[in-house]
């Protein structure tokens, strides 16, 4: 099975000791296994998901069946139906669960192979940091500050952006990719028509291949997108500082064969700058964002 775009990214931690069973493991019985598949149905009352998996090397073959999940609450708050994800399969003796879910709201490189640890980077990007997972924001926190180029070359900080919404996402220049990158540039003009007429609200976008995505490249994107700097900014910045930045929204991208893997996300931000929603995924329409900023500016 191959992903093209899915939700969000998540490497999150067991549950803490008081919450789990009673029993303790036997670590001498405990087998682990990859799971790859697509969740159907998520029911947090029992922390449990529904996924259809392709087969398990050595275990099972494919069906789909449900599963307790061992991770933090807040996966089983942000799995929907549809998200295509990777996980560990426990298993120890008679009882069974997933870990480390990791949704990946990645868009793939077409026609490419999966991505391995071992082939995580790419050695035609020198410089390249990756995100750090977990580090994402919750809803109702500051986004923490930073400063990026935008595409005239101008030092921007989010602070400057304090008394307005801000919707942010994540995209790169050259991604291939129609539903992706491209998707969100149409969508991102759309909303910026609206804005327009709203009088509301900025539009940032930040570069996920930074070492590529020069102000001056941004210059001819954004030129092409129709964004007016005042009000629709394209972000560059070092490796260091834009991994940093999509580690506060929660996203995550790689190189492989040439080209970027990377989440899809699109946030909003109050007046205050805090994170008021966040979208992951391409599902979400301009006009889901338009009525999250006004309804953020109301804040």
């Amino acid at each position: 099975m191959k992903f093209a775009s899915i939700s969000l990214v998540l490497f999150l931690a067991l549950l803490p000791a008081a919450c789990r069973q009673s029993a303790k493991p036997d670590a001498q019985n405990i087998r682990r296994f990859g799971l790859r598949g697509i969740v159907r149905e998520v029911d947090a009352t029992r922390s449990q998901v529904t996924v259809e998996h392709e087969a398990i090397q050595g275990y099972m073959q494919d069906m789909t069946m449900d599963f307790p999940v061992r991770d933090d609450p807040q996966v089983l708050r942000l799995l929907r139906p549809g998200d295509r994800i990777d996980a560990t399969l426990v298993v120890e003796k008679e009882r069974f669960w997933l870990e480390k879910i990791l949704t990946r709201g990645f868009v793939g490189t077409p026609a490419a192979p999966a991505a391995t640890a071992a082939a995580a980077k790419d050695s035609s990007y020198s410089s390249f940091v990756t995100p750090v997972p977990n580090r994402g924001v919750q809803v109702g926190d500051a986004v923490p500050d930073f400063a990026l180029k935008d595409q005239t070359g101008a030092t921007v900080r989010l602070s400057q952006m304090r008394g307005e919404p801000v919707a942010v996402t994540f995209l790169y220049t050259r991604c291939p990719v129609a539903t992706a990158c491209p998707m969100t540039l149409a969508k991102f003009s759309k909303l910026d028509a609206m804005l327009a007429q709203k009088k509301v609200g900025h539009l940032l976008v930040v570069t996920v291949d930074p070492e590529h995505d020069t102000p001056e490249v941004l210059a001819d994107y954004a030129k092409k997108a129709g964004a007016d700097p005042k009000r629709w900014k394209f972000l560059t910045g070092s490796p260091q500082d834009v991994a940093r930045v999509a580690s506060s929204f929660g996203v995550m991208y790689y190189p492989e064969h040439g080209q970027m893997i990377h989440s899809q996300a699109v946030a909003v931000l109050d007046p205050q700058g805090r994170l008021s929603t966040i979208y992951y995924g391409e599902t979400w329409q301009p006009e889901h964002i338009l009525r999250d900023l006004e309804n953020a500016r109301k804040v």
